[in-house]
Order: C-alpha cells, then sequence, then structure tokens
C-alpha cells in the first residue's frame, strides 16, 4: 500500500541522527500515526485527528507507524481528544 510506504519512508527520514555545531551526533526518534481520508471515507477532521491519535499511540507501543483504520474510529478519548474539542473542528486549524 502506497500509504504505508510513505510512512516507513517518513520514520526512516525521522530516525536520520543529527550532527551538532560541537561534532557530537544526536539519535533522533519518532512514533507516528496517520488518518487518511480516502482510508477511512470521512473528511471530518475531528474523526481524523482522533484516529490519528489512535494510531500513533499504536505506533508508540509497537515501534512502527501505523496508518488509522476504522477501528481507531471507535475509541471515545485519545489523549484527552473529544467531539466538540476547540480547533478539532475545521480544516487549515491548528488542533
Amino acid at each position: 500500500m502506497r500509504l504505508q510506504q510513505r510512512l516507513a519512508q517518513l520514520v526512516r527520514m525521522l530516525h536520520t541522527p543529527v550532527v551538532l555545531e560541537d561534532g557530537r551526533t544526536v539519535g533522533v526518534a519518532a512514533s507516528i500515526g496517520a488518518a487518511s481520508t480516502g482510508v477511512l471515507g470521512t473528511r471530518d477532521l475531528t474523526v481524523l485527528q482522533r484516529a490519528a491519535d489512535a494510531a500513533l499511540y499504536d505506533g508508540k507501543h509497537s515501534g512502527r507507524p501505523h496508518l488509522a483504520t476504522a477501528t481507531h474510529t471507535t475509541l471515545l478519548s485519545i489523549n484527552g481528544r473529544r467531539p466538540g474539542r476547540p480547533g478539532t473542528a475545521l480544516w487549515g486549524r491548528a488542533a
């Protein structure tokens, strides 16, 4: 699946060590969760953000990036993100 390949590419890019000005190298790690309108069948920003959050926590526990599925949309709250929370209802606005 193309989306999974893109997530894997992003993880590889984010795991690239950073060289500081003094020459020291610092390792970098990231957990990634993503939601796609095509996969979830919705453009509802609240649903997409909550599903991406749920996928993110799956990623934290597994060490792999996760693309949200319909199962991720059934959770009532992820890290405090709830329906109606300010900043989660409109496209183009920070959550």
